[in-house]
């Protein structure tokens, strides 16, 4: 059998030309010993509507030695996240206190959509230490 261009072109350009942003995006830092990972349920949303998102530290080493406190800022276009920032703490094994985070992080922030912009996505970044981990949200119409 044989095929014709016309008949495999459209195929050909609806796999490469129209991707889906990830609902799931993990990152590490330069140094590899952290990870940040942000996973929304979905990658879309409409005008006005609000998409939880988990945000998950974890140190990829296991225990620190030492407790260290840190945080992570959030910045959105298109939209705003409450909260913008989040502040944890790790116990590190040198610390006298045996409860609270030792190497996972989790807590949920809300982004939610302000702006019309149809046909266009939004972006909201975790800002920890030197990564900038992103997370892209395709705007869709009413």
């Amino acid at each position: 059998m044989k095929m014709h261009w016309f008949a495999v072109a459209p195929l050909v350009a609806l796999a490469l030309g129209c991707s889906e942003p990830d609902s799931t995006v993990t990152r590490s830092t330069e140094d590899e010993q952290f990870e940040i990972t942000l996973k929304a349920k979905k990658n879309h949303l409409k005008l006005g509507e609000a998409l939880p998102i988990l945000v998950t530290v974890e140190s990829t080493t296991g225990q620190l030695i030492t407790t260290t406190s840190d945080t992570i800022d959030f910045v959105a276009n298109l939209g705003s996240v409450w909260p913008s920032r989040l502040v944890f703490t790790f116990v590190g094994r040198d610390d006298s206190v045996s409860t609270g985070v030792t190497t996972v992080y989790s807590e949920w922030v809300t982004f939610t959509l302000e702006q019309p912009a149809e046909g266009r996505q939004a972006d909201l970044h975790a800002l920890f230490r030197d990564l900038d981990t992103t997370l892209k949200i395709r705007i869709v119409e009413e």
